[in-house]
This record gives C-alpha cells, structure tokens and sequence, in this order.
C-alpha cells in the first residue's frame, strides 16, 4: 500500500505539467531575444564600422493645384550630414535654399527647386555634385511633424535674437517671437527656424536653425529615458510626417553613435561657403572641397 501511494504521487500534476511548459517557453523566448539582441548588436556594430551620408530635407505638406494635380513642395531646409563612426564625429552642414547650382536636365536654378523637378532622386544628384561624394540615405520631414516633435519633448529653449514678426498667408506663415531666452513649443519653433527678415537673409537663417537643432538634440539625449514612455508618439509622427529609407539598424546604429558623442566637441556644424550673387547664394566649390577634407581628417 506504501508503495502504491508513492509512486502515485511522484508523478506531475497537471498543474505541475504547466508550470514545467511554461518555464520552458519563458526561457526559449529570453534566448530568442538574447539571440536577436546579439544579432542587431553585430549587424548595427557593422554599420557603424561605415561613414554615412545623410541627406535631411524640410518641407511643407503637399498641395493641390486649382487643376487637381499634386504638386511637390520646395525644400525650404536642406542639410547635408556625414556620419563618421570611426572618428567618432558627425558634421551637419547647412545647403542655403537659394543656392545656385546646376540641377541635371534643367540648368542653373535654385537648389530648392530641384525637389520640385524631381523629387529626392534629383535633389540627391544635385547635392552629391555640389559636395563631390555620394549620399547613402535620406530623411524627409514635413513641417507639421516638426512642430509635433518639438512639443512631444516639451519645447526648446533658445535664445530670440531679435524681434521676429512677419507674416505670409500663402504659405500660411505667421510668426510673432519676442527677443529674450524662452521655451518654443512646435509652432513658434518653425517661426524661429524660417524667419528670414535679416541683412544677409538665408545665411543667417540656417545658422539660427544650427543652433536649434543642436539644443533640441542636447534635449533628446537628456531625456533620451523618459522619452522611452513615448516611442508609440515618436513612432505615429514618423509614420505621418516623415519618409527616410534609413533602416531599423541604420536607427539602431546611429543611436549607439549618438550615445558616445560629446555633442559640443563631436558635432560639427557648418554652412556651405559661397558669397551673394543678387539675391541668390553663390556656392564656393573650392571651398566646398577644403572643408570637406578638414573635416574628414
């Protein structure tokens, strides 16, 4: 009788039998995670072994013309990005909008144009014969998603150099900042990046938009935690308002990247050289090529 009575009760429960199979799927899972951890941090440590060059482009939406054709917006932001991962730098250098340069198959116009001939395909060969290299990727940014990530991380603090007042209705641009240190939230951040009403008009744009873009970058690595929490908001302004054929480990590389910089020391920040031809920018090729090659040195 003993003996029956042990044996029977060796053996599993049904309630033991779950437990032991569900143990079992937890650990095959945290070894399929290890194993896909292991796997983007071999292939993103690969990327990063590559320099990169990035083509970031600021536009409005779309519109439709009186005929219901849709037609391209201009590019009224364009920075050019080399990503050096070896070295340990990155170096973001401003395009002026009214640069003067030859767009293949439709001669000397303004650089902006050229996304409203033919989109990223021959913006990008306009800009690869400006800076004589050759661009691996691209982003595309509306300025509604600009607006929305400004204020999903609470706004930027900047410094107004001056009073910024002016108004276009066209392009339906309103822009009302009083001078002092203040946070910006989305739409007074774009009135501050595309406020133009200066003596050297487009130049010193661009270098107002260095200066924002380098805050807002110092920010997001700041809270680069907390923003965790709101991955789905960054994933949803992606989704609508920016297009990129960076891939997930393209991102996942240039995080790691991001994570090692000293963004004071590390990030160089530059507006191609030229002088004024009329109202236009007159790029320096020659110069063009010296400040490429002392930064990649």
């Amino acid at each position: 009788m003993e003996l029956w009575t042990s044996a029977y009760t060796d053996r599993p429960t049904s309630w033991q039998k779950f437990l032991l199979i569900f143990s079992l799927i937890i650990f095959l899972g945290l070894c399929l995670v290890y194993m896909g951890f292991l796997q983007v941090y071999r292939i993103s440590s690969d990327i990063m072994k590559q320099p990169m060059n990035i083509l970031v482009m600021g536009v409005d939406a779309e519109k439709i013309s009186d005929s219901g054709v849709r037609e391209r917006p201009r590019t009224d932001t364009m920075l050019f990005i080399a990503v050096r991962p070896q070295q340990r730098k990155v170096g973001v250098f401003s395009i002026p909008r009214d640069s003067l340069v030859e767009i293949p198959g439709y001669g000397i116009d303004r650089i902006n144009m050229a996304y409203v001939y033919g989109g990223y395909e021959l913006t990008k060969q306009a800009v690869e014969e400006v800076m004589g290299v050759s661009i691996q990727r691209y982003v595309l940014i509306n300025f509604e998603g600009f607006k929305e990530l400004v204020d999903l991380v609470g706004g930027v603090e900047i410094e107004v150099d001056k009073r910024m007042l002016y108004t276009d209705h066209s392009a339906g641009l309103e822009i009302d900042l009083q001078p002092g240190t203040q946070t910006l939230n989305g739409e007074e951040a774009l009135g501050y990046v595309r406020f133009r009403r200066d003596p050297l008009g487009d130049i010193t744009r661009v270098g107002r938009q260095q200066v924002f873009l380098l805050t807002l970058a110092e920010k997001i690595m700041a809270q680069s935690r907390a923003l965790i929490f709101k991955l789905p908001s960054f994933y949803r302004i992606g989704r609508e308002h920016l297009q990129t054929d960076l891939s997930f480990m393209d991102i996942i590389a240039l995080y790691r990247l991001s994570r090692r910089l000293n963004l004071q020391t590390d990030l160089i920040t530059s507006t191609l050289p030229g002088e004024f031809s009329g109202p236009f920018w007159s790029l320096s090729t020659e110069k063009i090529g010296r400040m490429l090659q002392e930064f990649m040195r």
